[in-house]
């Protein structure tokens, strides 16, 4: 059975670029964030609680639907990102459950970013600003749910948030550029908190990554932090890679 790795960090910490250069070297299996065929993560996905009539259903679950719909279609029901807390979570450990049961299936490695630690803090932290305890107990069912098949989990940490993340910024596309910093900044986190504009979403992050880091430390799953403000996570990588076949005897 190939091995789960799980890549995590905040925006701009090189997790897609991470994960590909993994899969290269593990000749594994990349799924991004945004992947139409992940087998777990739910972009662009909605739950529908009666059975549509249009779209592409996906799977039955929590009572309802889930369905992705095609660029013109009409669309209803609730994306599964914006659904209340609780059901989004009950939703996801499912999804996290029924993966598990198919994962011996897989021969090679397989590779997510984003789906243990970011996606959970950014719709229960930054989005809706549910009490830490119900984020850390979402995730301590998922770490429990994956500890039998023994993932291996990778978060690049950065020390300097502020000035790493402006950089960051610059490059990409003007359209990411405002809507992130509006997602953050008008989520009920930032409001809350009364963050604006750049310098809120950075105090934003910096939070986000101080709670990721904590609760990963009190999770049941191996795990390995990696700096990466001068993008030498790669280094670090092939360290990793010798390390993890020497534990499992794989060459």
């Amino acid at each position: 059975m190939g091995r789960l790795w799980l890549i995590e960090g905040l925006p701009g910490s090189g997790k897609s670029t991470f994960a590909e250069r993994l899969r290269d070297k593990r000749n594994g299996k990349f799924y991004s964030e945004v992947d139409a065929s992940h087998p777990v993560d739910m972009h662009d996905i909605y739950w529908v609680e009666d059975k549509p009539s249009t779209g592409r259903i996906l799977d039955e679950i929590e009572k309802g639907w889930l369905v992705r719909y095609d660029g013109d279609e009409e669309r209803i029901g609730t994306d599964v990102y914006e659904l209340p807390f609780a059901l989004h979570t009950r939703i996801m450990c499912e999804r996290w459950r029924r993966y598990v049961q198919k994962l011996d299936r897989e021969e090679e490695d397989v590779i997510f970013e984003c789906a243990l630690l970011q996606n959970p803090f950014t719709i229960g932290m930054v989005a809706q600003d549910v009490p830490l305890a119900d984020v850390e107990a979402y995730v301590q069912e998922v770490a429990d749910i994956l500890k039998p098949i023994d993932p291996m989990v990778v978060y690049l940490a950065l020390d300097d948030v502020a000035r790493i993340f402006p950089i960051v910024y610059d490059e990409r596309p003007m359209g990411w550029q405002s809507g992130f910093v509006e997602y953050y900044t008008s989520g009920t986190y930032g409001v809350n908190h009364a963050h604006k504009g750049m310098a809120g979403t950075i105090e934003i992050l910096v939070e986000r990554q101080r709670r990721e880091l904590e609760l990963l430390k009190q999770l049941p799953l191996r795990h390995a932090r990696i700096q990466n403000d001068n993008r030498h996570s790669f280094e670090e990588l092939t360290n990793l890679l010798e390390e993890e076949s020497i534990r499992t005897c794989k060459p």
